[in-house]
């Protein structure tokens, strides 16, 4: 049986692919983004994967199909950013803020793949009352797709981390699609069902980091020897490109008054827990606790996300662990924002988890 051909648009550091390349039986044929660096991420991770650095406005219909090589194509994957949707009546406009979710439609029509998925924050649902989210299910039904859509918690599928997404799945045969079954949950719920199907306990931070290299804040290097796995998470992620190898784990260097308040946050609170004389602006600091699964991780996971154990922020490393990319997954560009480039951290904050990427493709492949 010949390999599920697959696009990934808006590709970023390629979180989809590689859980799509973790589910074997897919092969991505195109991944598009405007971001050099994270398309060097990608390529670095995907070399077989032919990767196009630029805007998908500027890809017109012809050369889409010139750089497919006219290829069938079974499935694309993406999330474009869909902040500020504008409406008229209950359809999406011509508008600058609906451009790149209107260009994922205009690929999908051209590319006619059997199935998409559409992935995107899971406030999507409410936006505008609902009337978003209609018009864009009406969107794709007028190129013939059938949608459904669901929250999907990541957590639920083996990823250290409660970061709940939106996801559509649409599919040219009329089929209406479920979602996939989680296979993780809260302990007590992880009996036998009537089935007899057990789900595993949900990863907790401890089962994620614990084997980590104890860094200290301004410590660290890009390239580090990685210390062996202790627990079944930590052997899922040690990676097979190059085992044993460790990248992106630098942590920043904070002032004394920053590390002070950092001590002063207890695991599982936030900046609300210190005493007045501690407590800045800024409210949206808080430290992991390491029984549970991580909150969401963001891109400002170097400040914003405090380690469990340490007064520090995460490390990439950290977070992309948090996220489920392998250890050896490395990523490029700079720790801090410089010129239009996104970070590091961008990529990996704004990545789909490679475990979460994987779930699908199975249930994907299942129909196809």
């Amino acid at each position: 049986m010949s390999n599920i051909s697959t696009v990934d648009l808006f590709c970023g550091a390629g979180g989809f692919t590689e859980g799509f390349k973790k589910a074997s039986g897919f092969e991505t044929i195109l991944a598009i983004d405007f971001d050099k660096q994270a398309i060097d991420t990608f390529k670095h991770n995907h070399p077989s994967v032919r990767t196009i650095c630029q805007d998908v406005v500027a890809i017109d219909d012809k050369k889409l199909n010139d750089l497919i090589n006219n290829r069938e194509v079974d499935v694309v994957i993406g999330g474009p950013p869909c902040q500020g949707f504008s409406l008229a009546g209950p359809r999406l406009p011509d508008d600058p803020k609906n451009r790149l979710f209107k260009e994922f439609v205009r690929i999908v029509d051209v590319l006619k793949p059997k199935v998409f998925v559409f992935e995107n924050v899971s406030g999507i649902v409410s936006m505008q009352r609902g009337l978003v989210l209609e018009a864009i299910c009406t969107e794709f039904t007028k190129i013939g797709y059938t949608v459904s859509h669901g929250i999907l918690n990541s957590a639920q599928f083996g990823v250290p981390q409660a970061r709940p997404r939106f996801i559509m799945i649409g599919t040219s045969s009329g089929k209406c699609m479920t979602m996939p079954s989680p296979t993780h949950d809260y302990p007590q719920n992880c009996n036998p069902d009537l089935f007899g199907y057990v789900r595993s306990p949900f990863i907790t931070v401890k089962e994620a980091l614990s084997n980590l290299p104890r860094i200290e804040q301004g410590q660290g290097d890009e390239i580090l020897d990685n210390t062996p796995p202790r627990n079944e998470y930590q052997k899922r992620v040690f990676g097979n490109r190059r085992p044993g190898i460790l990248y992106n784990h630098r942590a920043t260097r904070h002032s004394q008054k920053i590390i002070d308040r950092y001590l002063a946050i207890p695991q599982g609170g936030d900046i609300r827990s210190l005493p007045p004389e501690l407590r800045t602006r800024k409210n949206n600091i808080f430290r992991l606790l390491d029984t549970t699964p991580s909150r969401t991780i963001t891109c400002n996971f170097r400040t914003d996300i405090l380690h469990p154990w340490q007064p520090r922020g995460l490390t990439t490393r950290e977070a992309a662990r948090l996220q489920s990319f392998d250890d050896d997954y490395q990523f490029f560009g700079n720790l801090t924002r410089k010129a239009r480039y996104v970070t590091q951290d961008d990529q990996v904050g704004n990545a789909v988890p490679p475990l979460l990427a994987m779930a699908l493709a199975k249930h994907i492949k299942e129909i196809l």
